[in-house]
């Protein structure tokens, strides 16, 4: 798609952290319907998931849910000539549209980093072992030896390191990657689009001052949010049984927002980095 002066996403660059929040945000206050229904059904399948073999299904529909979600609004914030089509865009947004209207997408990506994080689990699997590890450590009577659970806490930590630090260095380009699936039409372009955190190329268009910045304060933010809402929960905990209800309500609409603002932020990100 020919890039126009007057595209929000353009609009959207000059402030792009501030941007990200603000307009995933007007999506949600927007809709307000939407979110209600969208955050019903997140609950739903919140409950359905602790049910046997059931609960498969609905962690499925949940991973493959929040990326349509993410699909659907940075697609909508990605075609906007301006404010006004997005905000057009987000009142006219139904549940069934949402649901279904980029499906094949969202399950492609939902596969392509399920397959990716099953990778890692993996490869923490096989550092654990080749660390000498022992499954009858993990028995009553070694777990009552002070001296075994050190040494299994610390042969854990030397496998699940490197594992994580490679994981740290490719959420670098994760929004870049995120930003390809959702301009993805097709389950395949979006399953490739995933693996594309692998993409000499998509490295290079990372190499950049403004990507970096916009990655840098964009984490910050989020690092600071994430004190806010841990702050807030523990408030909630020390209310009696009503506490934990709040905290479950609280953190399916944090979900959605974030999935609002993610959608957005991703946008963003891979037009910094790739324009």
């Amino acid at each position: 798609m020919e890039s126009a002066p007057n595209r929000l996403v353009e609009d959207a660059r000059q402030a792009p952290v501030k941007n990200a929040f603000r307009l995933g945000v007007e999506f949600m206050d927007r809709n307000r319907s939407l979110a209600a229904m969208t955050m019903g059904v997140f609950f739903l399948l919140s409950l359905l998931e602790m049910v046997p073999v059931l609960g498969i299904a609905a962690t499925i529909a949940v991973g493959v849910f929040a990326q349509a979600v993410q699909i659907y609004v940075g697609r909508a914030f990605y075609e906007a000539s301006g404010i006004d089509a997005y905000v057009a865009a987000a009142e006219s947004a139904g549940l069934k549209e949402l649901l279904t209207r980029y499906q094949a997408p969202a399950f492609g990506a939902w596969l392509g980093w399920f397959t990716l994080s099953f990778v890692f689990m993996l490869l923490f699997v096989v550092f654990l072992f080749a660390g000498g590890f022992d499954l009858s450590a993990l028995d009553q009577q070694s777990l009552q030896n002070e001296a075994d659970i050190y040494a299994t806490v610390l042969l854990v930590l030397e496998a699940g390191t490197p594992v994580l630090l490679f994981a740290l260095l490719l959420s670098y380009v994760y929004p870049i990657a995120q930003g390809r699936v959702i301009r993805s039409d097709t389950f395949g372009e979006a399953f490739r689009a995933v693996f594309s955190i692998f993409s000499p190329s998509v490295w290079a268009s990372a190499m950049n001052g403004a990507y970096f910045m916009y990655v840098f304060y964009f984490s910050l933010a989020l690092i600071g949010i994430a004190v806010l809402v841990f702050a807030t929960m523990m408030l909630l905990v020390l209310i009696p049984i009503l506490g934990a209800i709040l905290i479950f309500v609280w953190m399916i609409f944090l979900v959605y927002v974030f999935m609002l603002v993610f959608g957005v932020a991703n946008t963003i990100a891979r037009e910094i980095a790739e324009g």
